[in-house]
């Protein structure tokens, strides 16, 4: 059994949630249920399938050490995102999404850095309110944070562009360096 996370139509009557693939067909989560074909899958089943997909996905955008950084960026307990609980419980559909719109970028391990680099900004300037406790945004001033974010990416942009032209200069400059 194998499991791949990937961006896919949605199910015509709303009835649930297409995350991806189980075995080359549509897999649909409907109220935590997995239905591929004509089957309905016990979570037990396919824990391992679920597994090692979500494993796939969000080492293409993340890295093997990606347990951290998807809790973070998806707002969940880091709990939540360990192989063992992601097996029993599986994971919310909007993760499941999240992992197979990201994992089938053309560059996912680039917008998986790009990704934590927002929720650094968004994190240190963008929360307007957090919920009691827990840090995290009840909202976010969008239009601040994506100020910040055009800022800081227009200014890594430079500093690239720095390093390579002192780079040829110092490969190609006279005398000594």
């Amino acid at each position: 059994m194998k499991i791949s996370f990937r961006p896919m139509d949605q199910p015509a009557d709303g009835e649930g949630v297409c995350v991806g693939t189980l075995d080359g067909a549509p897999l649909v989560i409907r109220d935590r249920r997995l239905f591929a074909g004509d089957r309905e899958y016990d979570q037990a089943a396919a824990a391992n399938a679920f597994v090692e997909g979500v494993d796939r996905a969000a080492s293409e955008i993340f890295g093997s050490e990606w347990v951290s950084p998807l809790a973070r960026l998806m707002q969940i307990n880091r709990r939540s995102t360990a192989k063992d609980r992601i097996a029993k419980f599986g994971l919310p559909t909007y993760v499941l999404l999240f992992l197979g719109e990201a994992s089938y970028h053309q560059y996912p391990r680039a917008l998986g850095h790009f990704l934590l680099g927002v929720e650094v900004i968004q994190t240190a300037h963008g929360i307007e309110k957090a919920a009691p406790g827990t840090g995290r945004p009840l909202s976010v001033d969008v239009a601040g944070r994506g100020l910040l974010v055009a800022d800081t990416m227009r200014t890594a942009t430079a500093m690239v562009d720095e390093v390579l032209a002192a780079r040829e200069l110092f490969r190609t400059g006279p005398g000594e360096r």
